[in-house]
């Protein structure tokens, strides 16, 4: 679960990474051998985790409402982006928009 506390990298690959240094999934950080932690610091640097990923997404959305796409539209209003039904279920997300725009 630590692995995962990393932003970028889900259940999915944490799962990868443990049964490529054949890490037991129920083993606690301290139980890790020193040069276990060290492959999996070396595999972590070499991966785009957190503030370079952020940075990533935030560029990709940018450039969407640079473009005028529809896409870019949806995110720049706060509206789903996705395709997800607004006639009835989207009051929540507009509603927590509004808040977030008043801060």
């Amino acid at each position: 679960f630590s692995l995962q506390s990393f932003f970028g990298v889900g259940e999915n690959v944490s799962s990868r990474l443990m049964a490529r240094f054949n890490i037991h999934p129920t083993c606690r950080v301290g139980e890790l051998a020193n040069k276990q932690v060290l492959d999996l610091t070396a595999v972590l640097s070499e991966m785009k985790i957190e503030n370079d990923l952020r940075r990533e997404v935030l560029n990709d959305i940018k450039r969407l409402k640079e473009t005028g796409t529809y896409r870019g539209r949806r995110h720049a209003l706060g509206l789903p982006v996705r395709g997800q039904r607004t006639r009835t279920q989207i009051k929540t997300p507009v509603r927590l928009n509004r808040m977030e725009r008043r801060l």
